[in-house]
């Protein structure tokens, strides 16, 4: 392994290299193809650097990563001793080191932006490996990297970016190129046989198998096609006994729940869910609730709150005497989102005027209407009962729990304050915005929504909600969402990591 690293079978056999990957938003997208053209040699170990939200879907990126690679991917842990021909995710909430051919996690450093970090992996690679470090810098926002890359540099290792025109973001590549840090800029399809040249495979290896092949188109369909009619299958029956389509959902969300929901019932093959289904055709309902399911708590990831609550201060001080706040949080499941946003808007309001909370609407300078809609029926009931365990309190401060909500036993239930701002209502999203609301919008709230639709879906979502927003009107997305080609082209950031974004035109 780098620096000190231990032979593989005899004491002859060279030692193990690392190549660092460091990737923000489009990341997955770029390494997703580029693993798919990887080959095993013996002589490499890969760490992935792909900025994510704490908490993030660490264990939903390497399961997308592993359908395709053709080497196997799992999420790194602490002293974890690199192999070779493997590929180690750094998990969300943490920076990574390589030392000696040892992963080590810390927690982020106060001056990384963006976690994990691309500049400590790299710059640790560099220390270790020296000249025979590598950093690739794929698809991302901001410039995380390049202090990395000028550590690489430095030490004789290779440097090597995604071409910005492919990219989804160009950002970070380009940073590092305009820095000129980077030896080779490279489509993501060329990045696995540059490498290979570098490091010619030092074992015979088996061929890769046929089913990660990308190559092989053929091979993959014939591979994923009993998923895929099963899955098609189901989607149909659903439609027909709920009317909720499901074709233009992620495939691979939707085939994880099917297999959980069969793991359940101790079902091992799609004929025998099939059959059951027939026997039972309530199941399709249960399993149109496990489609539609969400989890949720308040003030979920709290410092992109933080972030918003700023931006909409600002549209409060613009706004006239009585001119009414407009909020939409499409995919709502069971109503925390809305009431967070409730909250955040009465403080607001009364600390404009000069007031603690409490107030009702008749005595603020400015109305609030704030409508969440969803498809699951059984999840509204939840948001309009307004009764919630404390566990989904987790992240908001007990004042606040205190001055809105009423203490039910071992729940709480929302308090009048709340109730008389936010309505729900069964909708599909692709319906467009609801009556009640009308057109220009001060804020679109849609997180964790984006992530299981398809592009085309999300780019007609993302245009549906620039049509619904006032000019200026704020999109809210998760964390490990992005808005693509379309909605870049119709909002600006106003802050990328947090993802909140403001209405061009």
């Amino acid at each position: 392994m780098i620096g000190s690293s231990p032979s593989f079978g005899r004491a002859s056999a060279p030692k193990l290299h690392v190549a660092g990957i460091g990737a923000s938003a489009g990341g997955l997208e770029a390494m997703l193809p580029m693993f798919a053209q990887m080959r095993p040699n013996g002589r490499l170990a890969y760490v992935v650097a792909q900025h994510m939200a704490k908490d993030g879907h660490d264990e939903l990126v390497v399961r997308l990563m592993n359908r395709e690679s053709t080497l196997p991917v799992v999420l790194g842990r602490e002293g974890d001793s690199l192999q070779a021909d493997t590929v180690y995710v750094i998990p969300s909430g943490k920076d990574g080191t390589v030392t000696g051919g040892t992963l080590s996690l810390h927690e982020p450093a106060p001056t990384n932006l963006s976690t994990p970090s691309v500049n400590t992996l790299f710059s640790s690679i560099a220390e270790s490996g020296r000249g025979n470090a590598i950093g690739i810098v794929l698809s991302g926002t901001g410039s995380d990297g390049v202090a990395g890359c000028r550590a690489l540099k430095a030490h004789g290792g290779l440097t090597i970016a995604q071409d910005p025109a492919e990219c989804k973001f160009n950002g970070m590549p380009n940073a590092a190129i305009q820095a000129k840090l980077v030896d080779q800029v490279l489509p993501v399809a060329a990045i696995g046989e540059t490498i290979a040249g570098r490091y010619p495979g030092a074992v015979i290896v088996a061929p890769p198998k046929v089913r990660f092949s990308v190559a092989s188109t053929a091979t993959v369909q014939a591979v994923v096609a009993p998923e895929n009619r099963e899955l098609t299958q189901l989607i149909g029956l659903i439609h027909h006994a709920t009317a909720i389509d499901f074709s233009s959902y992620k495939e691979e969300t939707l085939l994880r729940r099917v297999e959980r929901r069969k793991a359940t019932l101790g079902i091992a093959t799609a004929e025998q869910y099939l059959a059951l289904i027939r026997r039972q055709p309530e199941e399709l309902h249960t399993l149109q609730h496990l489609f539609l399911v969400s989890v949720s708590s308040f003030f979920r990831d709290r410092a992109s709150f933080a972030e918003l609550e700023r931006s909409l201060a600002a549209a409060i001080a613009a706004k006239a005497a009585g001119e009414p706040l407009r909020v939409w949080v499409p995919g709502c499941a069971s109503g925390e989102e809305p009431y967070t946003l409730a909250i955040l808007l009465c403080e607001l309001l009364d600390k404009s005027a000069g007031r603690d909370g409490l107030r009702d609407q008749r005595n603020r300078p400015n109305p609030v209407s704030i409508i969440g809609t969803d498809l699951n029926p059984e999840a509204l009931d939840m948001a309009r009962a307004g009764v919630y365990r404390q566990t989904a309190f987790r992240e908001m401060d007990d004042v606040l729990r205190e001055r809105y909500f009423i203490a039910k036993g071992q729940h709480y239930e929302v308090g009048p304050a709340l109730r008389e701002l936010v309505q729900f209502e069964q909708r599909d999203v692709l319906t467009g915005t609801p009556k009640s609301l009308a057109a220009n919008l001060d804020l679109v709230s849609c997180r964790n929504l984006l992530i299981y639709m398809k592009s085309h879906l999300q780019d007609q979502l993302i245009t549906s909600f620039h049509r619904a927003l006032a000019p200026q009107g704020l999109l809210f997305i998760g964390q490990s969402e992005s808005l693509g080609l379309v909605g870049n082209s119709l909002f600006a950031p106003i802050d990328h990591y947090h993802r909140l974004f403001r209405r061009r035109h």
